[in-house]
């Protein structure tokens, strides 16, 4: 539903920026060449500014996406390793462990996915309590046994930390401000091409339309590539749904 919101917000922004400019343009008709070359210019220059902040936004938004979905690989990597080193452990230190990292691993199945959107929050609340959970044991099991702790501890203190990146990492996006001055900017230009249909008195529907469109679209896969918890594009699970196989 965010994403048909925001899409739609997006083809609403686009149709309402045209009109106004060609209101405005419908009340500067006149013949004036020099003014209507003036407009031209401006009206090419926003339309290549806008290509620039859209193209910036996009890599930015394409880098973080691909950073989300390496972390989501450690993480399960790191799992993976404390799982099986949790074996080098006597019971019961050894279940309660094992027993700690599954259930671990099953919430970051629910989180990444797009049925757990609900929750998490209370996935987030029992993160603590979790790490709580594996250090424990593993320090029981492990204390006066350094080479033994070294094995165990390190894979876990490696998840225990991936969470704190992972979490900073989802909550990276483009700044609202630089946002702001990508709508902004994009709504100019499509406010200037408008303008300069209403200054000749004449709509270009097909041309204004496919323009239009393809900006939309453009801001729309920035927008949602930038915010893969709430859009269409996602973060693939797969490595965490692996990981819960094997442990199981």
């Amino acid at each position: 539903m965010t994403e048909l919101l925001v899409a739609l917000g997006l083809i609403a922004g686009v149709v309402a920026a045209h009109e106004i400019g060609f209101w405005l343009g419908s009340l500067t008709r006149s013949a004036d060449e020099a003014f209507d070359r003036q407009v031209a210019l401006v009206r090419t220059s926003t339309a290549a500014l806008v290509a620039f902040l859209v193209g910036f936004a996009f890599s930015g938004a394409a880098s973080r996406f691909i950073d989300r979905l390496d972390i989501i690989v450690k993480e399960g990597n790191a799992l993976g390793t404390a799982y099986l080193r949790a074996d080098t452990i006597a019971e019961p230190q050894r279940g309660e462990l094992k027993s700690a990292l599954k259930e671990y691993t099953a919430d970051r199945v629910t989180l990444l996915s797009r049925e757990g959107r609900d929750q998490i929050e209370p996935l987030l609340a029992k993160v603590s309590g979790l790490h709580e959970r594996m250090w424990r044991p593993a320090i029981k099991a492990t204390q006066d046994n350094a080479p033994l702790m070294a094995v165990v501890l390190s894979p876990i203190n490696e998840v225990i930390d991936l969470h704190s990146a992972h979490l900073a990492m989802a909550r990276r996006h483009l700044p609202i401000p630089i946002m702001t001055m990508l709508l902004g900017t994009a709504a100019i230009g499509v406010g200037m091409l408008g303008f300069g249909n209403g200054r000749v008195g004449r709509r270009f529907s097909v041309l204004d339309s496919v323009y239009g469109a393809v900006l939309a679209v453009a801001l729309w896969m920035t927008i949602d590539l930038d915010y893969p918890g709430i859009g269409i594009i996602r973060v693939s699970n797969l490595t965490m749904v692996e990981t819960l196989a094997a442990m199981n």
